[in-house]
């Protein structure tokens, strides 16, 4: 129960920092180019057609930065990405692995190998890479390795470890929704309803704040906090949301099933 509300919906994040837009043509990559400058620039447009699902002019940018360098570890790390949206595993990871033995210390190649590796259910192993990933604490995105370190933790079982990761992310990232929801989430799971309260409250103020929507698993977060602390008046307020925003939603069939055999048993 606990692995499905806090990770379905929820897609790892790879951290691809792209570039904003495709307005770079590659006209200017031409022969006389700083051959290091070029295959950058083709890496970055092949990202940005990844994040587009564009994925026949990414491998057409990503051939080329290759063309130039066939060790380049980002070229090869972004077309393992391709490859594994195209369901070829095998190529897939054997493009990974040599990135990684082209440059050991580029974080964000380690990063979607550990994605790649949780996708494939290898959970152990994904968590392995995901935490070589966080010691590079110069890396921009090192809040996000640390909720897919969380997320690791759970699928292993492991709750502890992923409050404490999940705890970390916060510390990196403060206003980071999906942590706290999930570490909210898990604390209801192991009946700490006190710290439960305290990062859900942080949530609703972000959510307020940044003029965000509930979803209805925040909602049925805040239903179950409430319930515990018998606040019947919130209670009834966010169940009354929760059925109007999301009538048709696993939360409000869950909260209706609860209503119903609570008045049964009365």
């Amino acid at each position: 129960m606990i692995i499905r509300y806090i990770i379905t919906g929820l897609v790892l994040v790879l951290t691809f920092m792209m570039s904003a837009c495709v307005s770079k043509t590659t006209s200017s990559l031409t022969e006389k180019a700083d051959p290091i400058v070029a295959v950058q620039r083709y890496v970055d447009l092949g990202l940005e057609y990844i994040k587009r699902d564009d994925f026949y002019r990414a491998r057409k940018h990503l051939n080329r930065a290759l063309e130039i360098d066939n060790q380049d570890p980002s070229a090869n790390a972004a077309l393992a990405l391709i490859y594994h949206h195209d369901g070829e595993v095998k190529k897939a990871e054997e493009l990974f692995l040599k990135a990684l033995k082209s440059n050991p210390d580029y974080t964000r190649g380690r990063s979607y190998y550990a994605a790649f590796l949780f996708a494939e259910k290898r959970f152990q192993d994904a968590l392995e890479h995901f935490l070589l990933a966080a010691d590079d604490s110069d890396y921009q995105g090192r809040s996000q390795i640390y909720s897919n370190i969380a997320l690791c933790h759970l699928k292993l079982g492991q709750l502890q470890q992923a409050i404490d990761a999940y705890t970390k992310t916060l510390r990196l990232d403060r206003f980071d929704a999906k942590a706290l929801f999930g570490i909210s989430e898990i604390l209801i799971q192991t009946e700490d309803f006190k710290s439960a309260q305290h990062y859900y409250n942080r949530l609703v103020r972000l959510i307020r704040e940044r003029g965000m929507q509930h979803s209805a698993k925040s909602l049925w977060l805040g239903v179950r906090i409430a319930d515990y602390f018998g606040s019947n008046q919130q209670v009834e307020s966010l169940s009354g949301l929760l059925n109007e925003m999301y009538p048709d939603s696993e939360e409000n069939a869950i909260r209706l099933r609860r209503v119903n055999l609570e008045s049964n048993n009365d």
